[in-house]
């Protein structure tokens, strides 16, 4: 009601009467808003179901993040960088073709098993099904057969992908790739090709463009491969042979002459080809650090220091240097370098002391030389 007339009003109104007064409105506040009570239940419920919706949700990403867990423990692939004769996986760690390497392997481990193990998987399901298992499966025993260096091999688990799925179809497809499990799988191949300095021929290229296309990625790293492999070939004038030899001693002179691009005369003062001595000593010396230790005229001594390491392939091998006083020259530094040698790691002072004894010979200013031995406990 928003207001009230009273008679005396009313009599006052109907007879025009100018001091009439105005109608007198009374306003009382509005009443809060109450939700009625069926819409307050039906406003609960849903409250409840999207609150028990979240819950389930919750809980099915936790059960879905304990599936993949236990998936990856269950299908776990050693790195490959690991060997399989340092670590040895569990019967449950890898796919269920380990029981066909271990066949084989238990027989002979050789190129024709490895290869024998392929052409059963291949010819026991044409389509290919498992083919990643198989393929992760079989990097891992690559090291353990002996074909972790071959080329062929590499192109056998290449062939094992599938033709027709994974080809770029169009120009869309090529500019933004699809991620394939296939191609990165391809690429870890040609990852592990890439550690062991292998080159990829031409039936390498032929089987990645004939699976992944002209502009996929694993084409584009075997493209790489073959571009660096021959352009630091021109960059290193002695390369690496494809086999080292077992000989420490003949590692190091190829570690010497790699070293400098200078003519050295390489000595070898301690051998352990023909006998079952670990220690060896190979030295060397170019014709320009001669001459420098000839006209070397100050009161300042002289110091070997190391080890050093450097990499031959994939072996590390230790060398020690005999070098100048930074103050004698101005120029340099650090000081210059006028012998260097190789030996173990842990070369005592006294096979040391023996190849500066041996370096007297063709330098007679050693002999009126003080030599200090800055040896490190490690590497550098």
């Amino acid at each position: 009601m928003r207001c009230v007339w009273s008679l005396t009003t009313l009599a006052r109104r109907i007879s025009n009467d100018p001091f009439a007064a105005a109608p007198c409105r009374l306003v009382t506040p509005r009443p809060k808003y109450h939700m009625p009570l069926q819409r307050q239940i039906s406003f609960s419920k849903h409250l409840k179901a999207e609150l028990k919706e979240q819950s389930e949700k919750a809980d099915e990403r936790d059960q879905l993040a304990r599936i993949r867990a236990e998936d990856a423990a269950r299908n776990k692939i050693i790195h490959l960088k690991v060997r399989p004769s340092e670590v040895k996986a569990a019967k449950t760690a890898l796919s269920k073709h380990v029981a066909s390497f271990e066949r084989a392997a238990s027989i002979k481990k050789s190129k024709e098993s490895f290869f024998g193990v392929i052409d059963a998987f291949i010819s026991r399901d044409r389509s290919r099904r498992g083919h990643m298992e198989f393929l992760k499966t079989a990097m891992v025993y690559m090291e353990e057969f002996g074909v972790e260096k071959d080329v062929e091999a590499y192109n056998r688990l290449l062939d094992i992908f599938p033709r027709g799925r994974y080809d770029n179809r169009t120009l869309f497809d090529a500019i933004w790739a699809k991620k394939h499990p296939q191609a990165e799988l391809a690429l870890e191949i040609l990852t592990q090709m890439e550690d062991y300095w292998l080159l990829p021929n031409e039936d390498t290229y032929d089987i990645l463009f004939e699976i992944f296309g002209h502009a996929s990625q694993p084409l584009q790293k075997c493209r790489r491969l073959i571009y660096w492999y021959h352009k630091l070939e021109e960059m290193f004038p002695n390369p690496y042979p494809k086999k080292l030899p077992e000989s420490d001693t003949e590692i190091s002179k190829l570690a010497l002459t790699r070293m400098t691009k200078d003519e050295q005369i390489i000595v070898v003062y301690k051998d352990n080809t023909n006998n079952e001595s670990q220690e060896y000593l190979v030295g060397a010396q170019t014709k320009a650090q001669k001459k420098l230790l000839e006209r070397y005229n100050s009161p300042k001594p002289l110091y070997v220091e190391g080890p050093f390491f450097i990499w031959v392939q994939r072996l590390q091998r230790y060398f020690f240097t005999l070098r100048t006083d930074a103050e004698w020259d101005k120029e340099n530094e650090e000081g210059n370098i006028v012998a260097i040698c190789m030996s173990h790691a842990n070369a005592s002072e006294d096979v040391l002391r023996m190849w500066i004894t041996q370096l007297q010979r063709d330098n007679p200013t050693l002999a009126n030389i003080s030599i200090i031995f800055n040896l490190s406990q490690t590497p550098q």
